[in-house]
């Protein structure tokens, strides 16, 4: 059989995609099929570009989330804004080399923007352009180089994220579970009332005149059974010949339609004090907690009693989790266990594309739209929550509170708790590098909390080293000033100003500088030997707990004199005898 010959015939040209059907509209469909939302590219006056600029967007934000695809496509506007006042002659995307995307970044830096926004707004222009020139350089300026970054060091520059003080924070919570109470006794008062009823026999009867009515459970049963558990608008009820009237002004009887359908289901306001109590102990980001989803609650595979929290969070590659006890009835899985039960009526009037979200809420007022709840309307009920208590902060002016500020006060808090280890804290919140963790808690308190800190542990280093008698509970003994500088040593002369950086007749400042200090006494006894045995355990179980950089830089010299130079001067007597005794155990290595 003949060897098969290589192919090496270029493929011709796509087809331009102008005037091909459809090529102006991107149309995005869920897994069952249906139409999702729309994007319609023929807003932009230029045909040509708009329709590869649509082929760009439909490949790479299929698979986004909504609320990206949405933002994204709003951002298109500012690039042929651009073009328009720049070069109406440009058409296509063919025509756009490396010096109209130059000219474009400086049209973005005369827009009244901080750098943050001037990023985002690149960035996904960039990644339209970078998609076309990947797969499809037919439609690229050949020469086409389009600029690495060209707005360095933006989070440097950006507004600290607001965060609650302990004290605001718990004042918010105590509202929030305030309200928690009060809808979950409702929604409680209502199951127990249709519990009570024959509701196969209320439903079975068509004339609602013959229905008492006036007993609570027999009105929830005939919504709950007529109406799938929503309460049918006022102009329905009251339309003629709909026989409904009687349900109206029973309704009015006992106490309106907001007493009703907080009986049966959650209203805006309860989801809002929900999301608010779940946040602030999730620590999750504001869009990634109102999506959170039905399914996630799951039981710890290794550990009993415990559940797995879980959530999706928009630009993570991974899922978000954390586990909680089921031991309190404010904990996280109790609160999504309500949750779940008092949406559980909405499920089946929700559009499919929202039946897998936790927080589904039903209007009330005017129209009876179901679905999860939409972010504008959380952020103003968020403000009406915080009117409604009277919250104030600690400044007395009404507490900025919103729900992207949950994470940043809880992940402070939890940093403060934590003893400002900045590692634990980043596994708390699934950050990919300490540098996002520390934008998020990096505040003045937490800095000067960081120092005391810093501070004590030196001193009780110190202290413990030399050998002094331990300080009662509660109490804080600076270690004698004679000696301030000794790490296991006898300064022969503390103000001499010997140690690298210090001045002659100040106190000496250079801690553990007494390794290479010329004035340091080490005398060859057995309590000395056992200062510096604890020291060199304490030096060598720092290394495993900070920054390598750091350790060479402070740490690293100090050992290996201390196990070269300083230990080797003992006895092999004293060492063996040492050997068997215990050491005793230092505060850790900052």
């Amino acid at each position: 059989m003949p060897r098969r010959q290589k192919d090496y015939r270029v493929e011709p040209s796509p087809k331009p995609l102008i005037g091909n059907p459809g090529a102006l509209l991107v149309n995005v469909v869920d897994a069952d099929g249906q139409l999702e939302c729309a994007f319609d590219f023929s807003i932009f006056d230029r045909p040509t570009m708009a329709a590869e600029w649509a082929l760009a967007f439909r490949h790479h934000y299929a698979a986004k989330q909504p609320a990206n695809r949405g933002s994204a496509f709003r951002t298109l506007k500012f690039w042929f804004a651009f073009l328009a006042e720049y070069d109406s002659a440009i058409l296509a995307t063919r025509d756009v080399d490396s010096g109209i995307l130059n000219a474009f970044i400086v049209w973005l830096g005369t827009r009244p923007w901080s750098k943050g926004s001037r990023y985002t707004v690149w960035s996904i222009i960039k990644q339209h352009m970078a998609w076309l020139k990947r797969n499809r350089p037919d439609l690229v300026h050949p020469e086409l180089e389009i600029p690495f970054n060209p707005f360095p060091r933006k989070n440097a520059e950006a507004r600290q994220r607001e965060a609650l003080s302990r004290d605001e924070m718990e004042r918010v919570l105590t509202a929030a579970h305030r309200d928690i109470e009060t809808a979950w006794a409702l929604f409680e008062e209502g199951r127990a009332a249709l519990a009570r009823v024959d509701r196969k026999a209320i439903v079975s009867e068509p004339d609602l005149a013959k229905l008492d009515l006036d007993d609570i459970g027999v009105m929830l049963a005939v919504i709950d059974g007529r109406f799938g558990g929503v309460p049918p608008k006022v102009g329905d009820m009251l339309r003629k010949g709909a026989g409904l009237s009687h349900l109206h002004f029973a309704m009015i009887r006992h106490g309106g339609m907001g007493e009703i359908a907080g009986r049966l289901f959650a209203l805006p306001d309860t989801i809002v004090a929900y999301m608010i109590a779940i946040g602030a102990q999730t620590f999750a980001n504001a869009e990634a907690l109102r999506l959170m989803r039905r399914d996630c609650l799951s039981e710890h595979l290794l550990l009993e009693g415990r559940v797995l929290v879980s959530w999706r969070k928009g630009r993570a590659g991974r899922e978000q989790r954390r586990s909680f006890l089921r031991d309190k009835s404010s904990s996280v899985p109790v609160l999504i266990d309500q949750v779940l039960a008092m949406t559980e009526r909405l499920v089946s009037h929700t559009p499919r594309r929202d039946q897998s979200y936790l927080f589904l809420t039903g209007m009330i007022h005017g129209s009876r739209r179901v679905g999860v709840i939409p972010g504008y309307l959380a952020t103003k009920l968020t403000r009406r929550f915080v009117e409604r208590h009277g919250l104030l902060g600690d400044d007395g002016k009404p507490l900025k509170l919103t729900l992207a500020a949950l994470r940043a006060s809880g992940l402070t808090l939890a940093h403060e708790r934590l003893g400002h280890d900045i590692l634990k804290t980043q596994v708390l919140a699934n950050h990919a590098t300490p540098d996002t963790t520390q934008r998020y808690v990096d505040r003045p308190r937490v800095r000067k909390a960081q120092a005391l800190a810093i501070g004590r542990l030196q001193a009780r280093f110190v202290e413990m080293v030399r050998g002094d008698v331990e300080s009662p509970p509660g109490t804080e003994v600076l270690p004698d000033l004679r000696h301030a500088t000794a790490g296991g040593f006898i300064c022969s002369d503390p103000l001499a100003g010997a140690a690298e950086g210090q001045r002659k007749g100040e106190l000496c400042t250079a801690w553990l500088g007494c390794f290479t200090c010329p004035n340091a006494v080490i005398p060859l006894n057995e309590d000395v030997l056992v200062r510096l045995l604890a020291t060199r355990a304490a030096l060598t179980d720092a290394r495993a707990a900070m920054a390598p950089e750091r350790w060479r830089l402070l740490y690293a010299p100090k050992l290996e004199i201390l196990e070269r130079d300083i230990l080797p001067r003992f006895c092999e007597a004293m060492l063996e005898a040492v050997s068997r005794m215990s050491l005793p155990q230092l505060p850790p290595v900052e």
